[in-house]
């Protein structure tokens, strides 16, 4: 572990599409609901497209490298056609006898929403089930939830960093068992969090501290532990609906330790897909995590309000982006760019009043006037210079998917001022919704018509609640 990355996890907390996906097969009329299939000739493309199998795997092709440009040339000659409906603009059908064939990383589609395209949504009055008390037994406190998913029967499962455990209860939100606690052997975790929507288990749990991932069965019984080889994801993994996992790779960051203190700079990520015990890399060189050293030794935190990479897995790809403005792109499973998603978003720009507001923050953790007043002369000075200018249009691991394939899109959490704008935008990239729910609310898990949220009480006790979304006025 570099020291840059033993830094950060120190400082650091925290369906289908409708474009036209040629070369993918489509379920069977039979059974609507089954997941699309890959053609060898997407395989081809997959092979051709990749940089290389992480951490050192050696890249085995079936075939040779001619026949696969013979394929892909095949391939990239065939026209694009638009998807239906006049919702966005899309790139016109080319006819490939007049039209040079899209390059490989060119999107077939281009949607832009200006507004969205159905109505406002609000939370319910009341929450369908809230678990977590200020004072009461011990199962129903909370000291650092890191992440909770709501299961099919309505039932929440919760993770708790700051004892380690998992806890699941019923809809009704009463406690039905508790499971792990600090440690490494099976069941046990040193950086918890909960990962949503893993085929073939109950409950998953991913432990950043040992780059593990654990199955738990639906009475808390861990069942399958397994490590990544070599170093882990930057960040959360996700699951793709086959079970295969999707992640940010680690950057090679050697050069920070000879980096003078106070340099800024910008990680490039790639974005991985691990199946069968081999890493493909989807894209690579996306602009990811701002950051700067902070010590004469090379060790680097983010920056404050800085920029990420966010990304979603959804049947037919993954969407990700970087948070510099309201955009994302789409990747399928063979690596090419299919979709650009825009819309028009709210004004990015830091203002006085969120300045002010993370200034009054830092001031409520000293005890005495005295304390305060050294803080606003000596520090504060520095740290106001060092804010940027505009937020990042999303949070970091801010884009997370529902099962049709639409992707709500999180706010950066200082934006909001009283209130809180959550986008969800279609699985063709059109903006359907925006959901406005009061600032300081964390969003868990989401389905069909309901949120999870994360809730903290006016002595910062924590509580996780489900509610119902309806229209506004």
């Amino acid at each position: 572990m570099t020291a840059t990355r033993l830094a950060t996890a120190t400082l650091v907390a925290v369906a289908a599409l409708t474009c036209d996906i040629t070369d993918v097969t489509g379920p069977p009329p039979e059974n609507p609901d089954a997941e699309p299939e890959l053609t060898p000739r997407d395989l081809a493309r997959e092979l051709i497209g990749q940089e290389a199998y992480r951490l050192g795997r050696a890249f085995m092709a079936s075939v040779t490298p001619g026949e696969l440009q013979e394929l892909l040339a095949a391939y990239e000659g065939q026209p694009i056609a638009p998807p239906e409906g006049n919702e966005s603009q899309t790139t016109e059908s080319r006819d490939p006898e007049t039209t040079p064939a899209t390059p490989p990383n060119a999107p077939q589609t281009i949607v832009e929403s200006d507004s969205p395209r159905e109505a406002d949504l609000v939370l319910a009055d009341e929450p369908l089930v809230r678990v977590g008390l200020l004072n009461g037994p011990d199962e129903y406190l909370f000291g650092n939830i890191t992440g909770a998913v709501r299961l099919e029967d309505g039932s929440i499962v919760v993770a708790d960093q700051s004892i380690f455990e998992v806890r699941r209860y019923d809809a009704g939100g009463q406690h039905v068992w508790t499971s792990g606690r600090q440690g490494e052997g099976p069941g046990e975790y040193e950086g918890l969090q909960l990962m949503r929507g893993c085929p073939g288990a109950a409950i998953t749990a991913y432990d950043g501290q040992l780059d593990r991932i654990t199955e738990l069965d639906s009475d808390g019984v861990a069942t399958d532990t397994r490590l990544f080889d070599g170093a882990g994801p930057y960040g959360v993994p996700a699951c793709s609906s086959r079970g295969d996992l999707v992640f940010t790779a680690w950057p090679d960051t050697e050069w920070e330790l000879t980096a003078a203190m106070g340099t800024r700079y910008r990680w490039e990520m790639s974005l991985n897909w691990e199946r069968e015990d081999a890493a493909t890399t989807l894209r690579s060189e996306i602009p990811g995590t701002e950051r700067y050293i902070y010590t004469e030794y090379g060790a680097s935190m983010p920056l404050t309000w800085g920029r990420d990479m966010a990304f979603a897995v959804t049947a037919t790809g993954v969407w990700y982006g970087s948070a510099d403005d309201y955009e994302i792109e789409h990747v399928d499973w063979t690596g090419r760019v299919t979709r650009v998603a825009r819309w028009a978003g709210p004004d990015l720009t830091v203002t006085r009043e969120h300045v002010n507001r993370y200034r009054d923050a830092y001031l409520a953790m000293y005890e005495t006037d005295e304390e305060r007043r050294d803080f606003e002369r000596e520090r504060w000075p520095e740290i106001r210079d060092d804010l940027p200018e505009r937020f990042p249009a999303y949070a970091s691991q801010g884009l997370l998917p529902l099962p049709d394939g639409s992707v709500w899109v999180v706010p950066h959490p200082w934006r909001g001022l009283g209130t809180a704008e959550f986008h969800l935008l279609g699985p063709d990239g059109t903006w359907l919704h925006r959901l406005t729910i009061p600032s300081g609310r964390t969003l868990l898990d989401a389905g069909p018509g309901w949120v999870l949220l994360l809730e903290r009480g006016e002595l910062d006790e924590q509580s996780v609640a489900v509610y119902e979304l309806r229209e506004g006025s």
